[in-house]
């Protein structure tokens, strides 16, 4: 039986949320929990509340003018839900909306991420059901990844495959969220949009049914079939002249070549990317070339330039100001460093990851930077800082339940004996 948490960001929808728990208890033999918009700030409870719950769903209703308000309670449920990976749903009330990317930062960016609902209160059940039909085609798909799991024993995730040897837990590529049923139904369309347009002669239109199909085979796994989408639609997109189109299509292609282990195209694809986006002036792309390119060089064990291309990318989403690719970036950075056998410039670039991953409120990452950095004051024989992120470390993963914190537990365990013994 699922659990499903409700939280809201005003006290005028208590009269409709009490009855959406009801048909949800009905529709999916769900446990429904929600909290009122006067609840207190966050306490040990509500994080334990929203632990044991599958789906957090936030509900927002116009609150005057301007973009709606998260409240301390709801920020921390949001950081919850999204440390314990639950499935997070924004359910728009009426004429409610999210505020845009560009206005927001910290726990907004999930809740921006997430594919998000709208209900009509006049017309609530009827809105319902497509909510509830993607939340029970996306708990379906996350059962079947863990039966895979189980049963594959302790191999990393993406590598587990279904019966027809595809990925089950594919690379995302830029493609925003969307559940199982959704994807099907995008193929589906697309593949009759593709064969429309072709047969009229619409380029647009068949360059535009190319770009949904190669995304949704990338969302299913799918690398080759993806690829074969985005190569087609590439001449399309140079004979009409879109750069940023082609700049985006040949990021795509680069993350599918990578993912399909063909490095050489990989880096050829990411270059012309570079060359492109240097071209136009499109700071964007030309930070994320050089991610691409800095993988590249780290798949094929060639550190130095890949902590270099990290570094100009990072360079570049600073000044975009993208918080959560600055991070990725300086954990890039250090580990690399870590492995190139320079511990105390990595240890100086993970202590910048962890202010950012506190700046973001990503405490899974912080916590994982707490292990790594004690790893390497360890390392560097600066026991007292080693015990302090250790310390740091534990406290946040008492925050988290779950097998994937025992790993790590163990390894905080490991490291505290070492270094009583030393």
């Amino acid at each position: 039986m699922p659990a499903l948490y409700f939280t809201l960001n005003t006290q005028h929808l208590q009269p409709l949320i009490a009855p959406i728990t009801e048909e949800c208890d009905a529709a999916l033999h769900a446990e429904c929990i929600w909290t009122t918009a006067e609840e207190s700030p966050p306490t040990p409870e509500i994080r334990r509340r929203v632990k044991r719950c599958d789906v957090l769903i936030v509900a927002i209703g116009s609150s005057g003018p301007g973009a709606p308000q998260l409240n301390k309670r709801m920020r921390e449920e949001i950081v919850t839900a999204v440390n314990q990976d639950l499935i997070l749903v924004p359910l728009l009330i009426d004429d409610a909306r999210l505020p845009g990317k560009g206005e927001v930062g910290g726990v907004w960016k999930w809740l921006l991420n997430s594919k998000a609902h709208r209900l009509r209160t006049a017309r609530w059940s009827e809105d319902l059901h497509e909510v509830l039909d993607e939340i029970l085609a996306e708990l379906a798909f996350r059962r079947e990844v863990m039966d895979k799991v189980m049963k594959a024993g302790t191999g990393p995730l993406p590598e587990v495959k279904d019966s027809q040897g595809n990925p089950l837990e594919p690379p995302r590529m830029g493609l925003e969220f969307s559940g199982v049923q959704e994807l099907r139904r995008t193929l589906d369309a697309e593949h009759y949009n593709l064969g429309r347009a072709r047969q009229s002669g619409d380029r647009p239109a068949e360059k535009q049914a190319l770009a949904a199909l190669g995304l949704a085979y990338a969302r299913l796994g799918q690398t080759q079939r993806a690829i074969e989408c985005f190569e087609e639609q590439l001449p399309l997109v140079r004979e009409l002249k879109d750069a940023k189109e082609e700049c985006e299509l040949l990021a795509n292609l680069g993350d599918a070549y990578a993912v399909s282990g063909n490095l050489a195209r990989a880096k050829k694809y990411y270059e012309e990317q570079l060359c492109r986006a240097d071209e136009m002036g499109f700071a964007p792309f030309i930070g994320s070339a050089y991610n691409g390119l800095g993988h590249v060089h780290v798949k094929r064990g060639e550190l130095a330039c890949a902590i270099d291309c990290y570094r100009k990318a990072l360079t570049h989403y600073r000044d975009l100001e993208d918080h959560d690719k600055e991070l990725e970036l300086l954990v890039g950075i250090g580990l690399n460093q870590e492995k190139a056998g320079d511990l105390s410039q990595a240890a100086e670039t993970l202590e910048q990851a962890r202010v950012s991953a506190r700046y973001v409120e990503n405490r899974k990452e912080e916590a994982r930077l707490n292990v790594d950095l004690a790893e390497l004051y360890k390392a560097l024989n600066e026991p007292q800082r080693a015990f302090d992120c250790l310390d740091d470390a534990e406290a946040l993963f008492d925050l988290f339940e779950g097998s994937w914190t025992d790993p790590w537990k163990s390894r905080i365990a490991s490291l505290r004996s070492q270094m009583k013994i030393a």
